[in-house]
């Protein structure tokens, strides 16, 4: 009989091969992490163009006019432009960010503000009527950083497509900062590319109407909308979330109450033309266009200014 030699692996060997694989698994990782960030961020895109081509069948449907940002018919959870375009989306799915601790689960109020519409100055009780008055509802107005560092020490107007609508006359909360007033109509925007539409925000209104600027933080009956984001205020603005968190994604402690660091995250928005874009919160925000005035705006919340 002959003995037949068995080949096994020594322990070095064994050794080696795993300090391979554990340095492959460090190097892939981050690459892994990277994609799926990606992959997010090509969903969030895909999901803001479906909103804004929801926008644009609402309007063909109601006399060339955007949806209002929010509709109060009584109750306690207002309606927002989400309920409002649902029928042309027909999927919730839509309207969930995956770079917010939101569930399909999660209270209206919550799932409503993920996204937002940038409302109209006239749909404010608070903001002025006039379009050369600065003296509220303006960035750069109450951040001396904002001032310092975008605006060049000017204050520039900013104004939005939504309406709003109410059927009640409760004073609630937010019931009492709105007039009702019509959103404006496709024809009524001067430049198309530049008129945000829909955004990544953290209310569905981004609360402008209460005079709340892009440049500042806001305590939400206390805490983020439903503790949502735990004990913090939130960026009022578009938020620069994607692949950030903290203040780094606009996201405050309570004790902070005015921006003290730009949002370094990439926010997505769609337009009203209907293209969706992906870049960094403060590109976004370093644009002016000059009104007729001589005014400047910024350049996303100026509609009518060609």
């Amino acid at each position: 009989m002959t003995l037949r030699m068995k080949n096994a692996f020594t322990l070095i060997e064994l050794l080696v091969v795993i300090a391979i694989i554990a340095i492959l698994a460090a190097i892939l990782f981050p690459v892994f992490a990277q994609a799926k960030v990606a992959a997010k961020k090509t969903m969030m895109i895909s999901n803001a163009k479906q909103m804004g081509l929801a926008q644009l069948m609402y309007a063909g449907d109601y006399d060339d006019m955007f949806s209002p940002v929010v509709g109060h018919t009584g109750g306690y959870t207002p309606n927002s432009f989400h309920v409002l375009t649902q029928p042309y989306i027909k999927n919730i799915g839509i309207i969930m960010d995956p770079f917010t601790p939101a569930s399909i689960n999660s209270n209206p109020m919550v799932l409503q503000s993920q996204w937002a519409m940038p409302p109209r100055r006239a749909a404010s009780v608070y903001c002025p009527s006039s379009s050369t008055d600065t003296s509220g509802c303006a960035f750069g107005l109450y951040n001396p950083k904002t001032r310092a560092e975008i605006t060049n020490g000017e204050v520039w107007i900013r104004d939005g497509i939504a309406g709003a609508y109410k059927t009640v006359n409760d004073f609630w909360h937010v019931y009492g900062y709105r007039d009702s007033t019509p959103s404006l109509t496709q024809t009524q925007i001067a430049r198309p590319a530049d008129t945000l539409l829909v955004t990544q925000a953290n209310t569905w209104s981004m609360m402008w109407e209460q005079d709340w600027n892009p440049d500042e933080a806001y305590r939400y009956w206390g805490d983020g909308v439903f503790n949502l984001y735990g004990n913090m205020n939130m960026n009022t603005a578009p938020a620069g979330r994607i692949g950030e968190n903290g203040q780094k994604a606009g996201i405050f402690p309570t004790s902070v109450y005015e921006m003290t660091e730009w949002p370094q995250g990439i926010n997505v928005s769609v337009y009203t033309d209907g293209h969706a874009r992906a870049q960094k919160w403060l590109a976004m925000h370093s644009k002016s266009v000059t009104g007729p005035s001589g005014v400047k705006y910024l350049a996303y919340a100026a509609p009518e200014v060609p």
